[in-house]
């Protein structure tokens, strides 16, 4: 329940698996996809999710992004915001912002998926 100025969302409805490479290993997933779905799709395609939390049957992708959450595959695959390759971000004006990318180094200008993860931790 809202408390003062602050915005509910339910990312419910947005939990498809968008795209899938075998041979680079990217998932492209909607932020709503609960963590233990994302995991058995890959699973299926003997692939693992680098990430494992005991809420994986509740949580969602996306809040699990934002809060850079560690899990129990941590030490072996690092953080999960190492893993992430880019963000697609509704902007406050309502515009969309496309920065899916499946090239593991971009160096060809700032990070605006590091400057969304961040405020997306703080409006969460």
């Amino acid at each position: 329940m809202p408390v003062h100025d602050e915005l509910i969302m339910s990312l419910g409805n947005l939990h498809s698996v968008r795209s899938f490479d075998p041979v680079s290993g990217i998932l492209v997933a909607d932020a709503g996809m609960v963590l233990e779905t994302a995991d058995g799709y890959l699973a299926d395609q003997g692939f693992i999710f680098p990430l494992d939390l005991g809420a994986k049957g509740s949580c969602h992708v996306g809040g699990v992004v934002a809060t850079n959450a560690g899990g129990l595959r941590f030490l072996r695959y690092g953080s999960l915001h190492g893993s992430v390759l880019g963000l697609e971000v509704v902007l406050p004006d309502g515009t969309i912002w496309n920065g899916l990318s499946k090239l593991r180094k971009d160096n060809t200008g700032k990070s605006s998926c590091a400057t969304s993860r961040k405020s997306l931790t703080t409006r969460i």
